[in-house]
């Protein structure tokens, strides 16, 4: 009876001190997320004031947080006048405060310009999906062509109807944070 006894205790010693591991990593991946948010928004990237968002990719559980973004807008300001907002933003933090978790760039680029590079993508893409249909490549590379396609005709379209909604320049914001 005492060999039993024993036994329990140390199962529930081992789950005791397994749920206790869960939940310090559980706290671990959440305060890190905040902070990397809190310094991606404060520090690193702040969102374009007169942009409009088009497209928002990321890879771990939030946009602009612990993980990899790329946020892209479009805006009606001209090219010039949103890089002079981020340089002005950049100094301005640099002087008083410290780079945190994350890490940060920003690409601008007139709509005209990013219109003719996803144009050139679509259709290099689309050349090389139907020489992978002549070739009889296999299934799986067939549809990981097909999906790039969808993707890229997506983000031209996207582009196209920020042009007729009037804007001039595209923002795309990369920020990746973590430990």
């Amino acid at each position: 009876m005492e060999a039993n006894r024993n036994q329990t205790g140390c199962l529930k010693t081992t789950l005791i001190l397994i749920g206790a591991a869960i939940v310090f990593l559980v706290a671990i991946v959440l305060i890190g997320d905040f902070k990397c948010a809190y310094d991606v928004e404060d520090w690193w990237m702040p969102l374009y004031p007169n942009g409009e968002t088009i497209n928002i990719e990321y890879d771990f559980l939030r946009p602009r947080a612990w993980g990899t973004t790329i946020w892209s807008m479009a805006s009606t300001d001209d090219v010039e006048t949103v890089k002079q907002f981020y340089r002005d933003t950049r100094i301005a933090t640099l002087k008083t405060k410290t780079r945190g978790l994350a890490w940060g760039e920003s690409r601008v680029q007139p709509l005209d310009d990013a219109i003719a590079s996803a144009q050139a993508r679509y259709e290099s893409i689309s050349q090389e999906l139907e020489s992978a249909k002549a070739k009889k490549l296999a299934a799986e590379k067939e549809k990981a062509l097909e999906t790039e396609k969808e993707k890229a005709l997506d983000w031209l379209n996207k582009l196209e109807q920020a042009l007729e909604t009037g804007a001039r320049s595209v923002v795309s914001l990369f920020s990746i944070c973590g430990i």
